[in-house]
């Protein structure tokens, strides 16, 4: 997949689980991903992250905190339920779909505790931890060298540099594609594909095993 192939499909799927997601997205064919795209209306985005923005000041403030200069990265401070939230209602917006606030405030809840819950399981389980130097490389070699105009929209409506964008406001989405790039390998070999096993069948099948491992430590 190309950079900006990958950069359009983060867009689209903001929301989803990210753990369960990137597992499918890498082994599900270029023509499922490609049905991933129908329906999405980039020339509203602007127009629905203004609308959202509205109705949730956290988020200002944290961009607030961004345009300051004075936000750090840090690993642990990547995660956040508002922005996960704020995601999901962009998503919701742009598809015409009808979540409530409170529904949607919920699955960003979830989506942010299966988050670190993936971090600690590839932790315990498989000894690998995410550094914030391999986000940045990561970043920078997938990323940061996509300029197009859907991407410039994006980051015009959330009044952000593109490098804001990239190494801050989206950085937990791409920590966790540098943790399914460490991990994939390891469990697809612990967990092979079974003969007449689908792309998505197998990506969710992944996904059950690895987050298995949670449960299995309890």
């Amino acid at each position: 997949m190309t950079a900006r192939n990958r950069f359009h499909l983060i867009m689209i799927c903001f929301t989803v689980l990210i753990a369960g997601t990137l597992l499918i997205k890498q082994t599900a064919s270029s023509e499922q991903q490609k049905i991933e795209t129908i329906g999405i209306d980039y020339a509203s985005m602007n127009q629905s992250v203004e609308k959202v923005l509205k109705d949730m000041p956290e988020i200002a403030k944290e961009l607030a905190s961004i345009q300051s200069g004075k936000h750090e990265n840090q690993l642990d401070q990547s995660f956040s339920t508002s922005k996960t939230e704020f995601r999901l209602r962009v998503k919701n917006n742009l598809t015409e779909q009808e979540h409530s606030s409170p529904f949607l405030r919920g699955i960003a809840e979830k989506q942010t505790e299966h988050y670190q819950d993936a971090l600690d399981i590839a932790k315990e389980a498989y000894g690998i931890t995410v550094t914030e130097d391999e986000i940045d490389a990561y970043i920078e070699e997938n990323v940061s060298t996509i300029w197009d105009a859907e991407k410039r929209k994006y980051a015009k409506s959330l009044q952000l540099t593109l490098n804001e964008l990239d190494y801050q406001f989206d950085r937990d989405v791409y920590v966790m594609n540098v943790l399914w790039e460490r991990v994939l390998p390891i469990v697809m070999q612990e967990f092979p594909r079974k003969r007449g096993e689908s792309g998505q069948a197998y990506g969710k099948r992944l996904k059950e095993e690895f987050f298995s491992g949670q449960e299995d430590s309890v």
